[in-house]
């Protein structure tokens, strides 16, 4: 397939994803914060996977300048890309249909938050996490370009791997053995595995 094409079916599923956050961040804005690990360290993290898994491919997509980091993945891959983009925006639309209210893009407990442990929260205890994963090698199978991936991996690696442990610890301080009793039951973000 002409690679125009792919990169149609990359902000298609782009778009279909901000159409599925965007009530959801509204309703984030009216919410009350009664408790937030949101340092300064996560937001510069934050920013740095704003560049690496939205501007970076955006660059690609409409722009001749990363053409040359082209992987020439044959179009059976990519489409493997494309189907596994359905299963993720299917687990993004259910993790935040599940977690209603207590979502936020920033590590936080919120007033009258709740431990959810519906839905998907039931296999692994960051869903939004594992959509985050498929989404970023599914991105890279479609756009089949090694900077978008490479940079992709690495932005979000130290975000993941950083927000983890202060998420975990914040659910631990706010839920107690709850939450405890929890972890011991499922994954953090494969089930059965990791």
């Amino acid at each position: 397939m002409e690679e125009i094409i792919w990169k149609i079916i990359y902000v298609v599923f782009w778009i279909s994803s901000g159409l599925i956050r965007m009530p959801h961040g509204k309703r984030y804005k009216k919410t009350i914060k009664k408790k937030s690990v949101a340092t300064s360290r996560e937001i510069v993290n934050i920013s740095l996977v704003s560049i690496g898994m939205m501007l970076i491919p955006m660059v690609y997509v409409f722009s001749p300048w990363l053409d040359s980091f082209n992987m020439g993945l044959p179009d059976w891959a990519r489409w493997i890309g494309a189907v596994a983009s359905v299963f993720a925006l299917i687990l993004f639309w259910q993790v935040h249909k599940t977690l209603g209210r207590n979502w936020s893009p920033v590590t936080e407990i919120r007033e009258d938050h709740k431990l959810v442990t519906a839905g998907p929260y039931r296999y692994v205890r960051h869903p939004m996490y594992t959509y985050i994963w498929i989404w970023l090698i599914c991105q890279w199978l479609m756009l089949s370009n090694w900077v978008v991936g490479i940079v992709g991996l690495l932005t979000w690696s130290i975000l993941f791997f950083t927000r983890l442990p202060d998420e975990e610890k914040m659910m631990i301080d706010e839920f107690g053995q709850k939450y405890i009793d929890y972890m011991k039951r499922t994954k953090k973000v494969v089930p059965w595995v990791y």
